[in-house]
């Protein structure tokens, strides 16, 4: 049996949580919320609560702001619907975790071990075996769509959470968009280039 893998992306605010959620609802089995934010000011705790009130009781709750891939073995065990939201902030606490960037290296060799640690949980994922199907869905912001940042810790983040979606992307069974509260099937509409 095949497990799933499923990627919501959008823009801030866009709805792309909301569907991800009433997505993992509609599936059969144990619900569990892999929530990466960390409550740093007071605008990121109501954020943080207005998510909790959403999911009320209805999910089993992992608070994992790093290494998923440490957990995601263990969670698979216990839930059959998984839910990370988001890899946004997950990427962020990964980048940021050791502090200012030092050099050009320092940048590629987090940018490497921050995809390695996404290829990881993807793996666990997909080689999990159960007798029973596992989803799991990443909801993401989709964040090149604007102009190019004018300083250089945007520019990266920007880059690496790019290259995070791709990767994610181009693993998953399915793949929705939400924009201003409407979603669209990107595998769908997804156009191959044989040339």
């Amino acid at each position: 049996m095949k497990n799933r893998i499923i990627f919501c992306t959008g823009g801030a605010r866009s709805g792309k949580s909301e569907f991800a959620e009433k997505l993992a609802l509609s599936i059969e089995g144990q619900k569990g919320y892999i929530a990466t934010g960390q409550a740093y000011d007071d605008e990121m705790r109501h954020r943080i609560h207005l998510h909790q009130e959403r999911r009320q009781d209805r999910w089993q709750n992992y608070e994992v702001p790093y290494y998923i891939s440490e957990y995601i073995h263990s969670i698979l065990e216990e839930c059959s619907v998984i839910l990370v939201d988001c890899l946004t902030m997950w990427t962020t606490n990964l980048l940021l975790q050791d502090g200012e960037f030092r050099s050009q290296d320092d940048i590629n060799q987090r940018e490497i071990s921050i995809l390695d640690e996404v290829q990881q949980v993807l793996d666990c994922v997909r080689n999990y075996e159960s007798i029973e199907e596992k989803t799991i869905i990443f909801v993401t912001n989709e964040i090149g769509l604007g102009i190019v940042p004018e300083n250089k810790l945007a520019r990266v983040f920007r880059d690496v959470m790019g290259r995070v979606n791709r990767l994610v992307a181009s693993h998953s069974d399915a793949a929705y968009m939400t924009m201003s509260g409407i979603t669209i099937d990107l595998k769908a509409l997804e156009v191959t280039n044989n040339g």
